[in-house]
């Protein structure tokens, strides 16, 4: 059971970095360079770390907790999970990592498209 909660963790955590490129990262940098000089200081780093170790801390003692800590992939992985049998197929991954680039596009943010994986590609050549 502890094998199967960490591969899930560490798949919604692998899902959530999912195709990080170059201008979603730029973006980030951009939001942790508050004065805008176009490098982040220690003060900034540990600005934004300090915010999302808050944002984490859901009882406000100043410390996490493991299930503190994974909040925020469980929920990634119940929204997910469309049938909530505790398991992700690759039907319901595909569903959720199309939906989460739907709600990019509604939210004005511009994301590269990536070339399919020439693998995919040479692999269904062969499926005829």
């Amino acid at each position: 059971m502890k094998l199967k909660y960490f591969i899930g963790t560490s798949l919604i955590g692998l899902l959530s970095l999912k195709a990080s490129t170059a201008s979603n990262m730029s973006g980030q940098l951009n939001e942790m360079d508050i004065d805008k000089d176009g490098t982040i200081s220690l003060e900034e780093f540990n600005s934004n770390t300090l915010n999302r170790f808050s944002l984490m801390d859901l009882d406000s003692d100043g410390t996490l907790s493991k299930e503190e800590f994974l909040a925020s992939s469980n929920l990634r992985f119940e929204k997910m999970d469309l049938n909530s049998d505790g398991v992700l197929k690759r039907r319901e991954i595909r569903k959720g990592l199309k939906q989460a680039r739907k709600d990019k596009k509604t939210n004005n943010v511009r994301e590269k498209k990536q070339p399919k994986p020439f693998l995919k590609q040479y692999r269904n050549s062969f499926a005829d």
